[in-house]
């Protein structure tokens, strides 16, 4: 994964030349949000909503931008330097928000700065024909409270688990929360299906408010799929007739493995050909 150019504070900046300082605090303390959007055939799919949920996380953390830093023109921002970078029909790129430099008791110098980074990526055009192997992490725990939902730059206890999943040869590591419940994924929030309803772990239990999982809980009510959000534990999911996972990246993936648990994809098939697919055409 290489580019040739990122964005700092709105200025390209070449891809081998430092932006930020040690004393940034987001690199020091981890102290700020990020979107990763895919970008497809000429627009950043489901862009609002990325949005929504960025301004949404900044107010919380007391993140003021300048005054001009609107969704109009940081958009903007993003598809020139998908088109700075050469990325062609599609890309992927991640947006990070953070205060400036300063030690934990200052104040800020700039109080906010903004980075884009794009990298080419493939075009998502089919549900993958291979499942995912998804194992449970016990090593760390998300709590529940107002900045669990938050897609927040403080990544350790999900970089842990990715770790730990990569350790079992698994594709992807489910996260739970202080009472052993599922949280969400790494990178990605859980759905399962038993007897027909689709299910999910509420927001109450420390998941990421994921993109996707917001636009599918939408879409669900409207092809007649009963959906309801709820706690659940892993022993709930090995009496699931399906596993998928969800992200404004890929979209959906279906789980194939689950313990010793073998699983189908007619509810991802369906989701994936009829709501997702429509955003990235």
């Amino acid at each position: 994964m290489s580019a040739s150019f990122y964005l700092l504070d709105g200025v390209f900046i070449s891809a081998t030349e430092p932006g930020l300082f040690p004393s940034n605090r987001g690199f020091r303390y981890g102290e700020g949000l990020f979107e990763t959007m895919r970008y497809q055939h000429g627009r950043i799919a489901l862009w609002h909503y990325h949005w929504e949920r960025l301004r949404a996380g900044m107010a919380l953390l007391g993140l003021e931008p300048p005054v001009h830093w609107g969704p109009e023109q940081i958009l903007e921002k993003c598809l020139q330097l998908v088109r700075k970078n050469k990325c062609g029909t599609a890309a992927r790129l991640r947006l990070t928000v953070c205060p400036g430099e300063g030690g934990l008791w200052e104040t800020p110098r700039p109080a906010f700065r903004w980075v884009v980074e794009c990298w080419k990526a493939e075009p998502l055009l089919h549900l993958h024909e291979n499942g995912l192997d998804l194992g449970v992490f016990d090593g760390g725990y998300k709590s529940c409270d107002p900045l669990s939902n938050l897609k927040s730059a403080n990544y350790l206890l999900y970089a842990q688990a990715a770790r730990y999943a990569k350790t079992q040869h698994w594709n992807e590591c489910l996260v739970l929360n202080q009472h052993n419940r599922i949280a969400d994924a790494t990178i990605a929030n859980l759905f399962y299906v038993k007897a027909g309803t689709v299910y999910t772990p509420a927001l109450r239990e420390g998941g990421v408010a994921g993109v996707m999982r917001r636009y599918l809980l939408e879409q669900m009510p409207a092809m007649n799929i009963a959906v309801e959000e709820t706690a659940c534990s892993p022993s709930d999911l090995l009496a699931a007739d399906e596993l998928f996972l969800t992200n404004a990246f890929y979209g959906i993936r279906w789980v194939k493995q689950f313990g010793d648990a073998s699983l189908r994809n007619l509810f991802s098939s369906r989701l994936f050909a009829e709501v997702v697919k429509p955003l990235f055409a």
